[in-house]
Formats: structure tokens, C-alpha cells, sequence
């Protein structure tokens, strides 16, 4: 993914950012790096602070809580979210199980991007309330 046309086509299809004018993923995808990872590599462990959130391309990442495997990644999506927007503990480790490709967008870059481009936020914040929205219906439906 050599150009930043193709980058945002790409982040366009990333539920995280699919609120958000081609005209701010542009922006966003001139701050993104391309990252190969070999098998078994470490993306991030469970408590770690996060500097980096993976946006996967293709490969094969799974994701581990407790020890315990919690979900095999295939599709593209971005990766290491909430600590990264957070600023908090990782919630998993993120391994990959086979070669895989990444963009890295590295939280400080982003920080300072944000910072003249509102409408960037407007559409991060619509994908929040909807992913808390989701939350909420499913911890009203359990209870």
C-alpha cells in the first residue's frame, strides 16, 4: 500500500475510521507507517501502555486475555484501540500467527494531528457511542 490514495481507500473500510471525510483520512493516512510482522511476533502484550495502534492488512493475529485466547483476527481492523486512545494498560496481547502486514499510526503523531483537524474527532466519537451503544444493549440483554 504504496500511495496515501490507496492508504485511505483502505482506512475507509476500517470501521473505526468509516465516519470520518476522505479528505481527514488523508491526512490520517500520511502519518501511517506500513509494518511487516514474521509468525509468532509480539505485536503488544496484555498491560503493556500503548504507543501504536495496528491497523491489519492481511496475516493472522490472535488475541489473548488471561493466558486464554479471546479472538483470531483475519479481516482488516484496527488493532490495540483502546489502550491506545486511553492511554491505559493493553486489555490483550496481540500475537501473530502467521506473516502479516500492518499500518502503525503512533499515538503521539496522532495526538498532534487531532489537534487541528476537529472533524477527525467528530468521526472517532461517532464510533465510539455506537460501540458503547452496542455494549450497553448487550450488558442490558444479560442482565
Amino acid at each position: 500500500m504504496e500511495t496515501t490514495i490507496e492508504r485511505v481507500i483502505f482506512l475507509q473500510g476500517i470501521e473505526l475510521f468509516a465516519d470520518i471525510a476522505s479528505e481527514q483520512l488523508a491526512h490520517l493516512a500520511g502519518i501511517t507507517k506500513s509494518y511487516s510482522a514474521d509468525n509468532n511476533e509480539v505485536l503488544f502484550k496484555e498491560g503493556d501502555r500503548s504507543q501504536s495502534m495496528f491497523i491489519l492488512i492481511n496475516g493472522k493475529v490472535q488475541l489473548h486475555r488471561n493466558g486464554e485466547l479471546r479472538k483470531e483476527l483475519t479481516d482488516p481492523i484496527a488493532i490495540g484501540v483502546w489502550g491506545f486512545f486511553d492511554g491505559e494498560e493493553q486489555l490483550t496481547s496481540a500475537i501473530c500467527k502467521e506473516e502479516s502486514s500492518f499500518l502503525v499510526i503512533d499515538r503521539i503523531d496522532f495526538y498532534d494531528l487531532l489537534e487541528d483537524r476537529v472533524q477527525l474527532s467528530q468521526g472517532l466519537l461517532k464510533y465510539f457511542v455506537k460501540r458503547i451503544r452496542k455494549l450497553t444493549e448487550l450488558s442490558d440483554a444479560i442482565v
